[in-house]
């Protein structure tokens, strides 16, 4: 069980599209419990405990929203950086009877 939870947070950690669809719905579920706590859930969530534990999720989801897009956001540095070295290197091997 716990290998397979590695290898599913390796998969949505490595691959692009997946990383991005689940920053989306992690934000999406903590503004749904945001309205939710704030409007119709105000008066359930009346012991301390279930108020700690509720925000708690909360700020639990907003926070691994938003460590999933500092990942993304320093993944995107490096493939910039990459392709920039790449073009770099392609333009200083060129020849100078190369060009047009």
């Amino acid at each position: 069980m716990l290998r397979m939870i590695i290898l599913m947070t390796r998969g949505i950690i490595l691959d692009q599209r997946t990383r991005r669809w689940a920053m989306f719905i992690l934000l999406l579920a903590a503004l749904a419990m945001l309205f939710a706590g704030s409007t119709f859930l105000s008066g359930s969530i009346d012991t301390v405990w279930s108020f700690v534990i509720y925000w708690g999720i909360c700020g639990w989801l907003t926070i691994a929203a938003l460590l999933l897009a500092l990942w993304d956001l320093l993944l995107l540095r490096v493939a910039a950086r990459r392709e920039r070295r790449r073009l770099e290197k392609e333009i200083n091997e060129r020849k100078p009877d190369d060009e047009p």
